[in-house]
C-alpha cells in the first residue's frame, strides 16, 4: 500500500524564539514517536545538528535579521518546490506562518495567532509588511490554516474570512517533574522574551510590593532573551525600575535560557507568573503545571481557555492585585496543593499524542 508523504518544514527552526521553537520541537518529537505506520513523514532538516547554530536567532544586528530573511525567501519559494517534487510529497506542513507560493501538493500552515495584524507597533513596520504579504501569498486554494486554540481561532476568522481555520491544541513536553532532585522554591518565576505584551514590569512591581511587605525571601527570576527583534527598550526600561528601587540583589535575569536550563528553573521555582495582556497558547503554562508549581496567570480569554480552574487569576496590567495572588500562595498551602493535582490532570490534556492526531484528521 502506498504511504502517504507528508513534508515538515523546519527551516525556520534556525531563528525561532521560545514559542515556536517549542512547537517545532514538538512537533518533529510527536510526529516520530506518534505518526501513523501508513504515513512517511520528511523532514527538512535534521534539527539536532541546528540547535546549536544560534547566529541567525534575535541578533540586535539589522543585517544579520535581514540576511536570514532573504535565505528564508529563497528556501520557502524556489528550494521548498524543489523539495517536495523530489520527494513526491503529499502534503506539506509549514508550522512558521508562510509557505511557498507554488507547491505541487497540499498545503497546512500554522499560524499561532493574529498578533502581527493586532499590535502593528510591537513590530518593525517593513518587516511587518514584508512578513504579512508572505503570509497572504502561500495561501492558495489548496491550504489548510491550523491554530494554537480557539481564542486564535477567531481572532483569525477576521483577517482569513474566507478560509477553513482548524485549532490544534500544541503540547509540550520539554519540561517534566524531576523528583530525583531536591527542589529549592525558593524564586517567582518567569520564561519568555522581553517584548511588551508580556507586560513584565507589572510582575516586577508587584514583586517590589511583595518584598517590601512580607518577610519572605523569594527571588525573582525573569528568563529569556533581552531582546524582541533587535530590541531592548523593555528590558532596558525593567533594569532602570530595579536600579530606582533597589532591587539588583532579588530580581535575576539570566538571558536567553536552553531546553536544559528551563527544565531546571522550572523544577526549582516556587510559582510561575504568567502577566502578559496578550497570547496566541501560552506553552509556559503548561510547562508550568508539568513541573507541579502553582500557576498566576493574568485574566486574560486565552489563559482561561488553557487553564481552566487549573491557574489563579489577577486583573491584566493591575500590580496591586498580582500582589495579593502572590501574598495568598504563600500563606495558603491548601491552595497551592489544590492547584498542584489540577495542573497536573490539566497540563495532561495538551499531550504529544492528541497534538499529533490533529493534523493527522486533516488529511
Amino acid at each position: 500500500m502506498k504511504k502517504t508523504k507528508v513534508y515538515i518544514d523546519v527551516f525556520y527552526y534556525k531563528t525561532a524564539l521560545s514559542g515556536i521553537k517549542t512547537y517545532i520541537e514538538e512537533l518533529v518529537e510527536g510526529f516520530n514517536k506518534y505518526g501513523r505506520k501508513d504515513v512517511e513523514y520528511i523532514f527538512s532538516h535534521d534539527i539536532e545538528k541546528l540547535k546549536n547554530k544560534q547566529f541567525f536567532i534575535n541578533s540586535k544586528y539589522r543585517l544579520v535579521r535581514w540576511a536570514f530573511q532573504l535565505r528564508y525567501l529563497v528556501w520557502k519559494q524556489f528550494v521548498l518546490p524543489i523539495k517536495l517534487f523530489s520527494n513526491s510529497a503529499d502534503v506539506l506542513i509549514c508550522p512558521d506562518y508562510v509557505a511557498p507560493v507554488f507547491s505541487p501538493c497540499r498545503k497546512i500552515i500554522v499560524i499561532h495567532d493574529n498578533l502581527f495584524w493586532k499590535y502593528p507597533q510591537n513590530y518593525p513596520s517593513l518587516w511587518r509588511k514584508y512578513f504579512i504579504k508572505l503570509i497572504k501569498l502561500g495561501l492558495s486554494r489548496n491550504t489548510d490554516i491550523v491554530t494554537t486554540s480557539i481564542y486564535s481561532k477567531n481572532g483569525l476568522k477576521n483577517i482569513f474570512n474566507n478560509k477553513k481555520i482548524t485549532h490544534i491544541y500544541q503540547s509540550s513536553e520539554r519540561v517534566y517533574y524531576d523528583n530525583k532532585t531536591k527542589r529549592s522554591k525558593d524564586y517567582i518565576l518567569h520564561i519568555g522574551t522581553f517584548e511588551r505584551r508580556k507586560d513584565l514590569l507589572t510582575l516586577v512591581k508587584a514583586f517590589k510590593l511583595f518584598k517590601d511587605n512580607t518577610n519572605s525571601n523569594l527571588k525573582l527570576v525573569l528568563a529569556g532573551s533581552k531582546s524582541f527583534n533587535g530590541n531592548k527598550q523593555v528590558y532596558r526600561e525593567i533594569k532602570r525600575y530595579i536600579s530606582k528601587n533597589n532591587l539588583f540583589s532579588s530580581v535575576i535575569i539570566p538571558g536567553y535560557v536552553n531546553k536544559k536550563q528551563a527544565i531546571y528553573y522550572f523544577n526549582n521555582a516556587f510559582t510561575y507568573v504568567f502577566p502578559s495582556i496578550d497570547e496566541g497558547f501560552g506553552i509556559p503554562l503548561i510547562e508550568a503545571m508539568r513541573a507541579r508549581i502553582p500557576v498566576i496567570c493574568s485574566d486574560i480569554e486565552i489563559f482561561k481557555e488553557i487553564g481552566n480552574n487549573s491557574v489563579i487569576y489577577f486583573k491584566k496590567q493591575d500590580y496591586n492585585d498580582l500582589y495579593n495572588q502572590l501574598k495568598l500562595i504563600c500563606k495558603d498551602k491548601i491552595i497551592v496543593e489544590r492547584l498542584v493535582s489540577k495542573g497536573i490532570k490539566r497540563a495532561d490534556l495538551f499531550n504529544q499524542k492528541n497534538f499529533i492526531k490533529g493534523f493527522e484528521k486533516l488529511y
